[in-house]
């Protein structure tokens, strides 16, 4: 056990921690023979590395700053604001963060542990650079980050590494909004990161289902269906079809399809409530369906002999839903069944995508709320995509520009 205000040598390198506990500083000799001191401030550390390589002037500095401490005339803005730190702020103060689904909330967590396992949680991140931004992004589409539990990351495709830096700029700009006490500085003056370009998918893979992709898929679940001998199969079967009917239809997220109940199908309206916590951005949303779908879900609700409960229960578990790849899993099946090539990319995304692309002449509003979009360019970029009809309907556009005054 190292003695507290006596410098102990441990591993080669001398330490010192001075304080108690709640207000402690702890200067280290790092292995370049320079001077560093932890500061804990509300639970949180700061780094910072005294720029001497001589112990006893290190030592001044430490005590120095552990007087301007317990005398409370350190400020908390001249504190670095170091990753591990900004995510935790991040994690607990950013509202528009907390208010997204569960899914997308794991996500980002995934990706903060990523970063920090290449950066180190105490990197100060006003003082990241462009240079910073591509080692980590080589490093990530090669894989090979070591993370904490022992786990290493794999080599992923450009988009991965760009969700991940997305994140950090997020903070990053989030940081600069934030006031820090007493007299309104901002947390970050700036973000570093304003301005530099993330890697970029150069042949993004967003395919598009079509609607002879769907009636064939379709065809094969029947059949699948009717060739099954357990009363599970065929039940099974049923369901997988619902789904994809509901994924023509609505062009919700198969997460949102997959935490339906039966309790938000209205048939006498008809609507469909879409739950918050289904919902990648934790939204409600009540949309009207036509009459096709509502008497097709009628019909499915009596062959599955549903009246309350989950639209896609598990087999193993009725109380809980169905497994997302188990949807995954049994579309396959049903494509391979009928002869379609995969598409590269996706499985049940490209109906989404379909969807959106056949709406590109209807309001971007309801469009927006129909699907289940927030944000009007994620809609136009990621999801609308040009197609022969509507390339063709602007190449025979008739209107010339003329000189004339009407």
């Amino acid at each position: 056990m190292t003695n507290r205000n006596k410098w102990n040598r441990v591993k080669g390198m001398w330490t010192l921690s001075l304080g108690l506990r709640g207000t402690r500083v702890r200067i280290f000799e790092n292995r370049n023979g320079v001077y560093y001191r932890d500061v804990w401030i509300n639970g949180r550390k700061d780094r910072r590395s005294l720029q001497t390589r001589i112990r006893s002037e290190a030592e001044r500095f430490g005590k120095d700053l552990l007087s301007a401490l317990l005398n409370g005339t350190v400020e908390e803005e001249n504190l670095v604001v170091t990753l591990g730190s900004l995510w935790n702020r991040f994690q607990k103060e950013c509202s528009s963060w907390q208010d997204n689904g569960e899914g997308s909330r794991k996500d980002d967590e995934r990706s903060a542990k990523i970063l920090i396992a290449f950066f180190g949680a105490s990197k100060d991140v006003s003082l990241l650079t462009e240079n910073d931004v591509n080692r980590f992004q080589n490093a990530r589409l090669k894989g090979g980050i070591e993370l904490p539990d022992g786990e290493s990351t794999r080599s992923v495709r450009a988009r991965m590494v760009q969700s991940d830096l997305e994140l950090l700029r997020m903070m990053c700009r989030w940081a600069t909004t934030v006031r820090v006490s007493g007299n309104g500085k901002r947390l970050l003056v700036a973000n570093p990161l304003q301005g530099i370009r993330f890697v970029r998918e150069r042949n993004e893979l967003r395919p598009i289902a079509s609607i002879e992709r769907f009636t064939k898929t379709r065809a094969a679940m029947i059949q699948l269906r009717q060739n099954e001998k357990s009363e599970n199969g065929r039940s099974r079967w049923l369901k997988i079809e619902l789904a994809l009917v509901l994924a023509e239809a609505t062009g919700r997220r198969l997460n949102s399809i997959r935490l339906l109940r039966w309790e938000d199908v209205d048939l006498k309206k008809p609507e469909i409530r879409w739950r918050a916590d289904a919902d990648k951005k934790g939204r409600e949303w009540v949309i009207p369906i036509p009459d096709s779908l509502r008497d097709e879900l009628r019909q499915f609700r009596v062959d599955l002999g549903a009246i309350t409960g989950w639209v896609f229960p598990s087999e193993k578990d009725a109380q809980k839903s169905m497994d997302r790849y188990q949807f995954d899993k049994w579309l396959r099946v049903a494509e391979e069944f009928a002869a379609l090539p995969k598409l590269k990319g996706g499985l049940w995304h490209p109906y989404r995508r379909k969807w959106a692309t056949e709406r590109k002449g209807l309001s971007t509003p309801d469009v927006m709320a129909a699907g289940g979009w927030l944000d009007v360019n994620t809609l136009m970029k990621c999801y609308q995509h040009a197609d022969r009809a509507t390339l063709l309907r602007v190449m025979n556009e008739p209107q010339k520009l003329s000189d004339a005054v009407a």
